[in-house]
């Protein structure tokens, strides 16, 4: 098995554990991304970088060479400057399938999100349908995945609350009452390294969710509970929402933005089965979430996970 694999946008959070489980599945895995200098803890046997950038087009080409997968993994959070959701989810999407072309069209896996929807009043939603769009008519053997919210260590979702919540003796909380499906990190790369060189998951689209629904208010609270904390969750009207998230997009990685608001506003589960049983059984939050803030817990994961690595394992 001696496929090459290469994950634009590997050096991520999502990019880091699909990396390590197709490694370990055999494949041959290269990262491309802006500034590999970041992630010079994956310089693991069998990873190689390249500087590419996916806004506009540089190094795409070196990327993709001889590449039998590409995974697209490259999405923002909020905007600054060029790096707009527009350049990096539509345009760079438009850069990397052009890319594909030109190297000979290999399978093409697409990180979208659940939520993605052509009209949104948020520009990240709206970007990420456009960008599906383009997948959707390019004429590559193409796969979408759309998660619900991804968790796990270092994740942006919990380990953003907490920092948020650290030294207030209360919780604000936006949208308190929104309902989330989170589906942890290493079970959306289980899913797409499942997919590679999987004939049966060309021209699909799959919603990834936990086996779970919570409203943000329960998923704060099992955090505090996973912490040890004791905090007051106080929800926010929308008024004093969108002054907050007014006020916070000044800052260099601001915490919330309108943007994201408006994302908050609105339920986030899947509309189906919450994973799809090809790619195996999803792990529940309450038993993955103290890991995520205890290495001792986190340990006890990754030996759980590569258990059912073992067991599960999709031969091509």
């Amino acid at each position: 098995m001696d496929k090459h694999i290469c994950i634009v946008g590997g050096s991520g959070f999502v990019g880091r554990s699909i990396a390590r489980q197709a490694i370990a599945c055999g494949y041959r895995v290269s990262i491309a991304c802006r500034h590999p200098e970041r992630a010079r803890d994956l310089l693991i046997k069998g990873i190689r970088f390249i500087t590419a950038d996916i806004c506009s087009g540089r190094g795409l080409d070196q990327a993709v060479q001889d590449a039998d997968c590409v995974i697209n993994l490259v999405g923002l959070l909020f905007e600054r400057g060029p790096q707009n959701f527009a350049a990096a989810h539509i345009h760079g999407t438009e850069h990397l399938l052009a890319a594909c072309e030109r190297a000979g069209r290999p399978q093409y896996l697409h990180m979208s999100a659940l939520g993605a929807k052509l009209g949104s009043l948020s520009k990240y939603a709206h970007s990420k349908a456009e960008a599906e769009q383009r997948v959707r008519q390019s004429q590559l053997a193409w796969t979408i995945m759309r998660p619900s919210v991804i968790y796990g260590t270092h994740d942006a979702f919990f380990n953003r609350f907490r920092n948020l919540f650290a030294c207030l003796p209360i919780a604000p909380l936006i949208a308190a009452e929104a309902y989330f499906q989170p589906v942890w990190v290493e079970d959306v790369a289980r899913a797409f390294v499942a997919s590679i060189g999987n004939r049966d998951v060309q021209g699909e689209i799959y919603e990834l969710g936990g086996p779970d629904t919570y409203t943000l208010r329960e998923l704060i609270e099992h955090m505090f509970s996973a912490l040890g904390w004791s905090r007051r969750i106080l929800p926010l009207p929308p008024f004093a929402a969108s002054i907050m998230a007014r006020g916070m997009e000044m800052l260099p990685t601001p915490p919330l933005t309108r943007d994201q608001l408006m994302l908050l506003k609105q339920d986030n589960v899947v509309s189906g089965e919450s994973f799809p049983v090809m790619f195996g059984q999803t792990a529940a939050l309450v038993d993955i979430l103290p890991g995520i803030f205890k290495p001792d817990a986190a340990s006890q994961q990754q030996q759980r996970l590569d258990r059912d690595r073992k067991r599960f394992r999709v031969d091509m």
